[in-house]
C-alpha cells in the first residue's frame, strides 16, 4: 500500500479550489442579482444633496494645495482677487461631470449670466474645489459689479447638489 499514489489533488489544493469556488459563487449571484434589478427597469441610484437642501459652497481668493478646498475665506471679490470655490460631499458623486451655473440678483429677480456649464471632476472625489479661470477683473467687466449665487448640479438634475452666493465689488479709486 506504501507505494500507491493517490489521484486528485491533495488537501491545500482542495482547500484552495473550495475558496475559489466560493468566490465565483459569490460573484455569479452578485452578477445575477445585478442584472435582475437592471431588467426590471429600476433607475440607478444617484446621490442627491439631503433633506436639508443643497451643500453650502465655501469662497476664498485660493485652494489649499494640500486639502483643495478654498483658503483665505471671502465672498466679496474684487478685481485684483481670484475667485475660488470648494465644497464637500458626504459621498463621492460617481460621475466626471458637474453642471456650474451662475446668476445675477437683481431687485426684481435673477439674471443667469453663466448658463450650466460643465466641469469635469474626479468621480471618487468627496471634496469639489476649483480656482475661476477667468480673472475677476474681466468678470466686473462683462457681468458689472453686484451679487451673484452659484449653482451646482449632477448632469440632468433640476435641484443643485450645493450653492453659495458672493459678490463682485469695484475697487474704489484713492484721490
Amino acid at each position: 500500500m506504501a507505494g500507491e499514489r493517490r489521484s486528485g489533488p491533495g488537501p491545500r489544493a482542495r482547500t484552495w479550489i473550495g475558496w475559489a469556488a466560493a468566490a465565483a459563487g459569490v460573484v455569479l449571484v452578485a452578477f445575477l442579482v445585478g442584472r435582475a434589478g437592471s431588467d426590471a427597469g429600476l433607475p440607478s441610484p444617484t446621490p442627491s444633496p439631503s433633506a436639508a437642501g443643497p451643500l453650502p459652497i465655501l469662497f476664498g481668493t485660493a485652494l489649499d494645495p494640500a486639502s483643495g478646498e478654498a483658503i483665505n475665506p471671502t465672498d466679496r471679490f474684487r478685481a485684483s482677487e481670484r475667485i475660488a470655490y470648494s465644497f464637500r460631499l458626504a459621498a463621492a458623486l460617481g460621475v466626471e461631470t458637474i453642471m456650474v451655473q451662475i446668476v445675477r440678483l437683481d431687485g426684481d429677480g435673477e439674471t443667469v449670466v453663466q448658463e450650466p456649464s460643465p466641469q469635469g471632476i474626479a468621480p471618487s472625489s468627496r471634496l469639489i474645489g476649483f480656482t475661476f479661470a477667468v480673472p475677476t477683473s474681466e468678470l466686473l467687466t462683462a457681468w458689472g459689479p453686484g451679487a451673484y449665487v452659484m449653482r451646482i448640479y449632477l448632469p440632468g438634475a433640476s435641484d443643485p447638489v450645493a450653492t453659495g452666493g458672493f459678490a463682485l465689488v469695484e475697487t474704489p479709486v484713492e484721490s
